[in-house]
């Protein structure tokens, strides 16, 4: 066992050096940094974040752990938000404050019950639709993200990867 964590934490140290190399290299041939987004908006992009408070009309409500609420912004692209109901998935585009989405999509299960913080997180969740415009910013190691009268107040909790692509596509 200990083997197996020494060769993962091997792995994601190796796995940091060389994307930090890689962004030292981004220079022009003038010797001008290169045309990139600017980095204090592609901060939350790479990273799966835990939700952790969501406001909606100036009453903020703290999401506790049990709640499996998320958002996901893999390298590639992709999109994925979870709330303890559905998950959203589509394409993410960062913007100059934030990122929009497109071709999302969701699994269709039915609530019938009654937890506040359950039907608050899926109307927060639900606010991703195709096209709105969210705005975000990230100070250390949370991020906040203003859609559709909601403020989602998250805290990074991993690098994510690419998600697999679909069989058939």
């Amino acid at each position: 066992m200990n083997r197996c964590v020494a060769n993962l934490a091997m792995s994601i140290a190796g796995t940091l050096l060389v994307s930090l190399a890689a962004a030292g290299c981004g220079t022009t041939m003038a010797g001008g940094p290169a045309n990139t987004a600017p980095p204090a908006q592609t901060g939350f992009a790479g990273y799966k974040w835990q939700v952790v408070a969501i406001d909606r009309g100036g009453k903020e409500t703290p999401i506790p752990a049990r709640y499996p609420v998320y958002l996901q912004f893999a390298p590639d692209g992709q999109f994925g938000a979870n709330e303890p109901v559905n998950y959203h998935f589509g394409k993410y585009r960062v913007t100059a404050d934030g990122f929009t989405i497109s071709g999302v999509g969701t699994t269709l299960a039915a609530y019938a019950g009654h937890d506040p913080v359950v039907v608050l997180a899926e109307g927060a969740i639900t606010s991703f639709d195709s096209q709105v415009r969210a705005t975000a910013g990230v100070t250390g190691n949370r991020l906040t993200v203003s859609i559709g009268g909601y403020t989602l107040t998250c805290q990074r909790d991993g690098v994510q990867a690419d998600f697999p692509t679909p069989k058939g596509t």
